[in-house]
């Protein structure tokens, strides 16, 4: 029986499971004492961005892990060993680390742990929230409240674009074109 193709499937499940937008699993360990889930997760992209010249670069440099909290899978804690990869960019030649959208910044936390975390804390309290992750109180603060902020700087998504300026909505609706259309 060929070993290689079953870890290979069971990584591939809890890829699929994981469902971290951006990467994939390449190794998966077990702690049934601690009920903790360590996954090692490296990103799908092979190439990277350069943000100082805007060149597409493959070429690594160095690789570096970080550890980050997730969800819970299947009620155990999930800790993710991401593999993160500086790249050197050949036309300007400066280094650079891609920033994951699913990873939070300045946090060692996922951006949807993080959401779930604001969620609960806003409809209880911090301490709550962060007994039911099995967080440190303080560092569960600080990841809501910058996460809090975070949201505060991006602009909401669901706004539409002015079409029209004025209070006459008959005249709209009439196409009179009382109102100063955008």
């Amino acid at each position: 029986m060929d070993t290689t193709a079953g870890v290979e499937g069971e990584l591939a499940t809890l890829t699929a499971l994981l469902d971290l937008e951006g990467f994939e699993v390449v190794e998966a360990a077990h702690d049934p004492g601690r009920k903790v889930r360590r996954l090692a997760v490296a990103p799908a992209d092979v190439a990277g961005l350069c943000p100082h010249c805007g060149g597409v670069t493959a070429d690594r440099h160095a690789c570096y892990d970080r550890e980050v909290v997730d969800l819970p899978l299947g009620g155990w804690k999930t800790e993710l060993v991401v593999r993160g990869w500086q790249f050197r960019c050949g036309p300007c030649g400066k280094f650079f680390t891609p920033r994951h959208p699913a990873l939070a910044e300045g946090a060692h936390a996922s951006e949807r742990f993080l959401e779930r975390l604001a969620e609960l804390a806003t409809n209880s309290d911090v301490s709550a929230a962060a007994r039911f992750f099995g967080l440190v109180e303080k560092t569960a603060e600080r990841w809501y409240y910058e996460h809090l902020e975070r949201r505060r700087r991006e602009p909401p998504q669901d706004l539409k674009p002015v079409r029209s300026l004025g209070i006459d909505e008959l005249s709209l609706k009439k196409g009179t074109a009382s109102s100063a259309a955008c």
